[in-house]
């Protein structure tokens, strides 16, 4: 995961403040420190499906019979195109 927890908490929690800025667009029904767990336990399972379809890119990778150097603009190419492959195969966007 790229984010840390205290990273992400802080996230959900300026995403909460934002929306309770805005009674024009969404009106809250749940109390706010409720509505900030389900934001952040949502924000991490994105990253942890995005962990998935990074390291399945990455073992597809490791099967080819020609080693493409790590960090190579190939393997960055290649990398990025199987990631979105398994992206669109699970009806993620990436």
């Amino acid at each position: 995961m790229r984010l840390s927890d205290e990273k992400i908490d802080t996230l959900a929690g300026e995403i909460v403040d934002l929306l309770e800025d805005r009674p024009d667009l969404v009106r809250l029904d749940v109390a706010p420190p409720r509505l900030r767990r389900e934001v952040a336990r949502f924000i991490r399972a994105d990253l942890r499906i995005e962990d998935e379809i990074s390291q399945e890119a990455l073992a597809r990778m490791e099967t080819y019979s020609r080693k493409v150097p790590q960090g190579s603009s190939e393997w960055t190419i290649l990398l990025d195109r199987h990631k979105e492959e398994i992206a669109a195969r699970r009806g993620y966007v990436i």
